[in-house]
């Protein structure tokens, strides 16, 4: 028999004390609406309990005790999330997800409630993969739910029996995969009395995360054979945006096999390290003796040199419309020193935006159909010493300096042009590294660039050809303006600055505007 526990706290601090305790497992949470920090497992705890030894099951509970919390609906909205937060901890196939009935219901309710929220489980779970569910479903609670979910309806594989031995046949019901015991206060390696001792059968759907063993640097290399590859969180197109696309040529590393033909893999894109899922159809194998990308330092050498058109013009200033393509020019002006520490940088970050100020200055305000969220990014940076173009060179230009010759004067249509939101993120991912850019793929590293004096944007390209994507300018955090984060401190919205349809000093948002169907991509970069 194997001995583990169920805990709503994070384990990966305690791994090594757990496994020298002799719990061989960890049963942690999936949540869609939880408040309590610590109540979901994250994919670095996951891989750090697999590299300790411990095995891992999930289970789904936002609430789970009235009958709210369940019926048919219920039941496919908590499938489908489930879904998706396993994909993103590397949760492998045939793996099992149980799903809570924390209540001692009747068995009348069992059957009015319990058994369709199983059924809409099933569903939502296979809408989220796009066919049928690589994930096992499990049930938890009293020995009534675990007979008539499990052994009566077969609407669930796995059957946890919950620590309540007073609830409806508890006391008697034996043919139980994991037995959950009550915890009387007794203190356990650095989790104090949270947690309960648990019991399990030799298979009950536990798992170590796909590629959890694989380190930087190793898996087998494959290369991309798409004109774009999807990088997903998810092993599944369904719900769940691509969070990058990766070019044709481009290198990945296999962590390991998901639900067919899903693959794991880590690689590198615009300077900065991803883990997520792509197709296996679009992979072919490589050589071993090539070498795949690796993010680059912070600072580079260029090989096509910044430009800017018509610097320190006094008449392109905050007060006026017109000189939108030129940098703010009026003097004096504020500007971050990149040397400065980083509490002075934050500092200077945060009298930039007030000296900008977008919300009230006529360079940036919405003109009919017309926003200069580009014109409101460029000159952020510019002034904060980063050089994101307002303007960037022309085609012709390019072609004229890769042949050798000197870079141009700065002459406009001609030699330069402007930079809309949808070409910026295609020149962050192109030109972007060699200007000090690097890519980060969650909102939480953008946020902690921004806090610590570093510039951060988030840039997103439009689907439809010809229609401007949009920019925004991340922000350190101040006193009273905040990023949004999710009970475990996870940033899901930074704060950000910008100008746009409508133009904001702070402001989180009510939504992550940049996973909107109408941008075809998105990315986090930040700088410094």
């Amino acid at each position: 028999m194997n001995e583990g526990i169920s805990t709503n706290r994070h384990c990966d601090p305690f791994a090594a004390c757990l496994l020298a305790a002799g719990k061989g497992f960890v049963i942690r949470y999936h949540s869609r609406t939880t408040t309590q920090p610590e109540k979901r497992i994250t994919p670095k705890e996951a891989a750090e309990l697999a590299r300790a030894g411990l095995d891992i099951a999930t289970v789904y509970q936002d609430k789970a005790r009235t009958p709210a919390d369940f019926g048919f609906a219920r039941g496919r909205l908590d499938g489908a999330s489930a879904h998706t937060y396993a994909g993103q901890i590397g949760q492998p196939p045939g793996s099992a997800i149980y799903f809570a009935v924390d209540v001692d219901f009747s068995a009348n309710e069992i059957r009015q409630y319990v058994l369709e929220y199983f059924r809409g489980a099933k569903v939502g779970m296979d809408e989220a993969a796009g066919g049928a569910t690589a994930f096992a479903l499990g049930v938890y609670g009293s020995g009534l739910v675990c007979r008539l979910v499990r052994d009566e309806n077969a609407l669930a594989r796995y059957a946890w029996l919950a620590e309540a031995t007073g609830w409806r046949e508890s006391a008697t019901y034996a043919a139980w995969d994991v037995r959950q015991h009550v915890n009387h206060g007794d203190p356990l390696c650095g989790l104090g009395g949270d947690w309960e001792r648990c019991e399990a059968r030799a298979e009950f759907g536990q798992f170590r995360p796909i590629g959890f063993n694989v380190a930087a640097g190793q898996g087998e290399l494959r290369r991309v054979t798409a004109s774009q590859l999807n990088l997903r969180l998810a092993p599944s197109q369904e719900s769940n945006p691509p969070i990058a696309r990766l070019p044709e040529g481009q290198i990945v590393r296999v962590l390991g096999q998901a639900a067919v033909p899903w693959l794991r893999v880590r690689t590198t894109l615009g300077g900065g390290d991803v883990i997520g899922y792509v197709s296996g159809k679009y992979l072919a194998p490589v050589a071993a003796t090539v070498t795949p990308p690796v993010a680059p330092a912070v600072t580079a050498i260029t090989a096509v040199p910044a430009v800017h058109f018509r610097e320190n013009d006094p008449q392109s200033c905050r007060a006026s419309a017109g000189r939108r393509a030129q940098p703010v020019g009026e003097s004096p002006r504020p500007t971050r020193n990149p040397a400065a520490s980083a509490d002075d940088r934050v500092s200077q970050l945060g009298a930039l935006v007030d000296w900008l100020a977008v919300d009230t200055s006529r360079r940036y305000q919405r003109e009919a159909l017309t926003t200069y969220c580009n014109v409101y990014a460029a000159d952020f940076c510019y002034l904060a010493g980063v050089y994101l173009p307002r303007t960037w060179w022309t085609a012709s230009a390019l072609m004229a300096m890769a042949s050798g010759a000197s870079a141009p004067p700065a002459q406009y249509d001609v030699t330069v042009r402007e930079m809309r939101a949808d070409d910026l993120y295609q020149w962050l991912c192109d030109f972007g590294p060699s200007f000090g850019w690097r890519r980060v793929f969650d909102a939480t590293a953008l946020q902690n660039s921004a806090n610590g004096g570093g510039v951060g944007i988030v840039c997103a390209d439009r689907e439809e050809a010809g229609k401007p994507g949009h920019i925004a300018v991340v922000v350190p955090e101040t006193a009273i303006a905040h990023a949004t984060r999710d009970p475990d401190g996870n940033v899901t919205r930074p704060l950000q600055s910008q100008a746009g349809s409508q133009n904001f000093r702070y402001t989180t948002g009510s939504r992550a505007w940049w996973e909107d169907v109408k941008f075809r991509a998105y990315g986090f970069f930040v700088h410094g």
